[in-house]
């Protein structure tokens, strides 16, 4: 059957994603599998829905009908929808409910890179439900169609879709004819539907909105819960209401996103059943490289259209040269989910180094270091020594392998409650000390570990613990401050992640150090340069710390035969 129009567009789009003619991640080809599964399914006991192609095509039509591109290359012409967009809209206001031919999806999540026209695919169907909207209860026009704009701040949301909306609106003499703009809300004469922005930063009455649209979602934060829940609840007195959630990708930090996100891709690849959810999200894969440009169009659909590929390559040869834009080209240009952190340690890479201990009596040289973390809580010391390998690196400098011991000690009046796991597993190891007096009992500990094998120096941070370095100085060892910033951190970091890697390092297998290093995360300056960020990682990481300033101290010392230690 040959089709025209809207409908050749759209089946022709399906056609090519099946037939892998057009490049896409895995999740917008489960949307088009399930459009085209419901179609086979359609007014079953099991499946009581329908597609009204009429209604459909309606919807697509309204695009390049009534709406003008406001701003760059298209700027005045007929809002023309690119196959992918006009799939997304003919599936999402074609399918119906056959009890009472009301729209089957109540919600949507609509997700791809940035520059895609995702504000401006909004702004139309923003319109779409404030004049048009059929209510399937009396067959006409909804009245007071009021469409909800909202973002965690009013002006942010104004400025994107809501400026957009306005931009279209006085491009478009059909609807500039049947609307007023009054105070940043955009009322419309023939049914008095509205257009408004809410944002949780602002006072907002309340709402009986038809159309909520929720505006990158990624910077949601949980502190924004509650009216997160008053936007997806506010419509009850609709008899088919539409919530939206329009957005990129976020990070692990993005809790809203990623619940959103997660529930979409689960309606998607079957694991959650939500016949009233329709979810279109275009992105690289997991497995993808980002910095291959053959997976770019996957996240940008609009590639070659609204996103040129210049464009993205001078970004790429940025993320190329540094791991923060890296980072940002992954997310916001290959619109894939990144770790807000990264983490510092291979856990996999570290249990491989696990191993007996030398004597350390015949180490070439030792250092030591401690973390007196929080007063009341987790305190650490870290001894390193070094070890002579055969052979010289490329530069001809000596190669050394290193052995790590930790001990870790606690308050005995501490607010965790050290009866649970895995804490008093690590009390009755040895691992952890709870004790009434954990700094003295640490550094007197410390102390008779630097006599027995002769370690000279020890590092401390001195932020927090001067008076335990003077305390060293006074039993004669050198008290070496090292300061916890990515100055000072940056290289030993690298040094011993590549020790690691190489098996170069062998540890215990002490098991509160391995908690600590699952841990551990990285924080970067623009720079690039390393430090541990402690307000970020999971969970205390003050063995490891330690740990990674004793190495420091092993490191640059020179070989006991030579001499002193000279920092």
């Amino acid at each position: 059957m040959i089709c025209s129009g809207i409908k050749s567009k759209v089946l022709g789009y399906i056609d090519d994603v099946l037939s892998g003619e057009i490049v896409v991640c895995k999740l917008a080809r489960l949307a088009v599998e399930r459009h085209v599964r419901d179609l086979g399914q359609q007014r079953t006991p099991d499946f009581p829905y329908y597609f009204n192609e009429r209604h459909a095509e309606v919807a697509c039509d309204f695009f390049p009908l009534m709406l003008r591109h406001s701003i760059g290359d298209f700027a005045g012409l007929p809002f023309e929808l690119e196959p992918w967009q006009a799939f997304g809209i003919w599936a999402l206001f074609g399918w119906k409910r056959e009890c009472d031919d009301s729209r089957r999806f109540r919600k949507f999540y609509d997700s791809e890179a940035r520059k895609n026209g995702k504000s401006t695919k909004a702004a139309g169907i923003a319109l779409l439900m404030a004049m048009l909207d059929v209510n399937p209860s009396t067959g006409s026009v909804e009245e007071v169609a009021e469409v909800i704009l909202s973002a965690t701040k009013k002006e942010q949301v104004e400025k994107v879709i809501y400026a957009e909306i306005e931009r279209i609106r006085l491009r478009s003499p059909s609807i500039e004819k049947c609307s007023s703009p009054i105070n940043k809300q955009i009322t419309f004469k023939h049914n008095q539907g509205s257009i408004r922005c809410v944002g949780s930063d602002k006072p907002y009455d309340g709402l009986n909105p038809l159309c909520v649209l929720m505006d990158e979602l990624h910077a949601w934060r949980e502190h924004h819960r509650k009216f997160y829940d008053t936007m997806q609840t506010g419509s009850g007195n609709r008899s088919q209401p539409l919530i939206g959630t329009v957005t990129t990708a976020g990070d692990d930090t993005s809790h809203l996103w990623l619940e959103e996100y997660n529930y979409a891709a689960g309606v998607l690849d079957g694991t959650i059943k939500d016949e009233s959810f329709f979810a279109l999200v275009y992105e690289i894969d997991k497995e993808d490289d980002p910095l291959d440009e053959s997976t770019w169009i996957k996240a940008n659909p609009n590639l070659g259209v609204s996103v040129k590929i210049d464009y993205l390559r001078d970004q790429a040869k940025q993320a190329a040269a540094s791991k923060l834009a890296l980072n940002r080209f992954t997310r916001y240009h290959c619109n894939r989910l990144v770790t807000s952190t990264e983490k510092a340690f291979d856990l996999e890479q570290w249990d491989a180094c696990e191993g007996e201990l030398s004597d350390w009596h015949d180490a070439d040289a030792l250092g030591g270091g401690v973390d007196l973390g929080g007063r009341d809580d987790l305190a650490a010391w870290g001894l390193v020594a070094r070890f002579p390998m055969d052979g010289e690196d490329s530069e001809g400098r000596p190669i050394y392998r290193y052995e790590i011991k930790t001990k870790s000690y606690i308050v005995a009046d501490t607010e965790r409650d050290l009866a649970k796991q895995p804490f008093a597993n690590w009390v009755h190891g040895g691992h952890l000390i709870k004790t009434t007096r954990a700094i003295a009992d640490l550094r007197d500990d410390l102390v008779e570990e630097c006599s027995e094998y002769g370690v000279h120096a020890v590092a401390f941070d001195p932020y927090n613990a001067q008076q335990f370095g003077d305390d060293l100085t006074q039993e004669g060892i050198t008290a070496a401050a090292m300061a916890q910033n990515t100055g000072k951190q940056n290289e030993p970091i690298r040094d011993l992640l590549r020790a690691i890697k190489a098996g170069r390092v062998t540890h215990d297998g002490n098991p509160l150090l391995r908690w600590a290093i699952g841990n551990a995360v990285i924080a970067r300056d623009r720079k690039d340069q390393w430090m541990f960020d402690k307000k970020t990682s999971g969970e205390k990481i003050d063995p490891v710390v330690a740990m990674t300033m004793a190495f420091r101290m092993a490191c640059v010392a020179p070989a006991r035969s030579t001499g002193s230690l000279y920092l």
